[in-house]
């Protein structure tokens, strides 16, 4: 997640409290179960001083391009637009960095030319020194989940397209995402979607996985929003509107601005509807303890599973003047 601030006065969220849906409210055969063991192995793989922290254009960030493209091939995931990488440069005064999205697309068996697109980005600080900045919650948390969705939506595809979207350059003013923006301006009313995954392992204190969302009237009817409200008391994983903040981590006088906190913030900006999940700052946010020992590892199990199930509903769910 990109650090940044706003003033107190930041502009309230008017979010639909509606993402409370349990594994319950969905039915048997649309929720295939996550494999916990290849889920935390793809965690704790991004997550390793491997990765040197997956800072955007290092070696390090190349090594974790090539593992996610290698596991998408392994899943036989189709590439997007018969690639999987899409590579992007940011121009600075006396020099010029490359950093590319890893992009694939499964095809929809009802509406193949209307998305979904699931984001996460894999990018995180690097190191300084001897410290490494492992960002297992930020991001690998969401990037190893995204790689979970993949195996479960390749053996059974959505009524929508899903378009796995890994950024890179998130934590660089979120270059990665404002690129694929560019790069797909054509397909921008196509977008119904984007669920926008950062930072879901919190730490061992987490319990709560927080969201945001925009624009939800456009893609759900009424009757769909208190269907999900009905399933709030069967979550086993708790689920509220908005972000807790560490304590002591930010002044007063600042709070975070969550429409703009991470990739979410270009598809709103484009006036696409966006859900976003993740756990708010902790007490590991940013800092070398962020590491897979550090995780809230039954948290992050739970979260990964919930995120898919709401996916699922979504999609049987969206409305069709959405269409």
């Amino acid at each position: 997640m990109i650090s940044i601030r706003h003033p107190i006065f930041v502009i309230a969220l008017f979010c639909f409290p509606l993402f409370t849906l349990a594994s319950q409210c969905v039915t048997e055969n649309s929720v295939s179960p996550i494999n916990n063991k290849t889920l935390l192995n793809y965690l704790k793989t991004l997550s390793s001083n491997d990765f040197s922290g997956r800072k955007f254009s290092t070696p390090g960030n190349k090594l974790a391009q090539n593992y996610i493209i290698s596991t998408l091939e392994s899943l036989s995931i189709p590439a997007f637009k018969g690639a999987y990488q899409h590579p992007f440069t940011q121009e600075l005064l006396f020099l010029t960095k490359q950093g590319a999205n890893i992009i694939a697309l499964i095809e929809g068996k009802k509406y193949p030319e209307r998305y979904i697109i699931l984001s996460a980005h894999y990018d995180h600080l690097g190191n300084k020194g001897h410290k490494v900045f492992n960002g297992a919650d930020d991001n690998a948390s969401g990037t190893a989940a995204l790689l979970s969705y993949a195996s479960l939506l390749i053996k059974k595809p959505l009524n929508h397209s899903v378009i796995l979207l890994f950024t890179d350059g998130e934590e660089t003013n979120l270059l990665g995402a404002k690129a694929f923006i560019t790069e797909q301006k054509a397909m921008l009313p196509k977008i119904k979607l984007n669920i926008n995954v950062d930072m879901i392992a919190g730490s061992k204190q987490s319990k709560v996985l927080g969201y945001i969302s925009h624009d939800f009237e456009q893609i759900l009817s009424s009757t769909m929003q208190e269907n999900l409200l009905t399933c709030q008391k069967e979550l086993p994983l708790k689920i509220k509107r908005g972000f807790n903040r560490a304590k002591g981590f930010n002044s007063l006088l600042t709070r975070t601005n969550w429409r703009m906190a991470s990739d979410h913030a270009v598809f709103y900006q484009n006036n696409i509807p966006f859900i976003y999940f993740g756990v708010g700052t902790h007490k590991n946010y940013h800092s070398v303890k962020d590491n897979y020992e550090n995780i809230n590892t039954a948290f992050f199990i739970a979260a990964t599973s919930a995120i898919y199930q709401q996916l699922v509903f979504l999609d049987k769910n969206i409305t069709s003047k959405a269409l």
